[in-house]
């Protein structure tokens, strides 16, 4: 997953080698994104792969982005440190990566597909930066730290590269015969297939 090819990269190389190696990991799923062929609502069969595009929504409570307190249906917290080694120089360390949300219900031509935000990779998404931890109950006596929030609020218009999944409704509600399986659609991540999502900038 990106988050531990970024961890890894951050423990193991300086400053601006980690700068190029993680802008080049940033660009390898990106290309992913942008190479990924286009699902429309027809298209969205069992095992097909590509990107599809609609506004995100959720059906469970909002999640509140911390520093921002904003309300979303995910956001991705991520802590850096600084580390003193007791020389001129210091090093941020990366500490702690987490993605915070339920499940996505993303429109696609009135079709629904369902994301699990915590299997995804978040590409693009508005940025707020803080100094600090943003962590939840956080309590440090050595520092200082950073954060960074990515979120994605609610309707906002998202990319989302994946494998489509056909899986059985559990929702008794979901068909009027009972001689019929209800199923419903689901983007996943697939062998040598991230899932990955990307927000578009927010309408003005």
């Amino acid at each position: 997953m990106l988050w531990l090819l970024a961890t890894i990269a951050t423990a193991g190389l300086g400053g601006l080698s980690v700068f190029v190696a993680l802008r080049r990991m940033e660009q390898q799923v990106e290309r992913v994104l942008r190479d990924a062929p286009r699902l429309t609502s027809e298209r969205l069969v069992e095992g097909a792969y590509g990107r599809i595009e609609g506004r995100a929504r959720s059906q469970a409570e909002l999640v509140m982005a911390p520093g921002l307190d904003r309300p979303c249906v995910l956001y991705e917290l991520v802590v850096w440190q600084r580390f003193e080694d007791g020389s001129s120089t210091a090093d941020w360390g990366e500490v702690h990566r987490s993605i915070v949300g339920g499940e996505l219900l993303v429109d696609v031509d009135g079709v629904v597909v369902r994301v699990d935000a915590q299997q995804v990779q978040l590409v693009t998404a508005p940025v707020h930066d803080h100094a600090g931890d943003l962590r939840p109950g956080a309590f440090h006596r050595s520092g200082p730290f950073t954060s960074r929030i990515r979120y994605v609020v609610a309707d906002a218009d998202v990319q989302v590269v994946g494998t489509v999944s056909r899986e059985v409704d559990a929702d008794p509600g979901a068909t009027r015969d009972y001689r019929e399986i209800a199923t419903r659609l689901r983007m996943i991540a697939a062998r040598n297939r991230p899932l990955v999502l990307a927000a578009r900038p927010q309408r003005p």
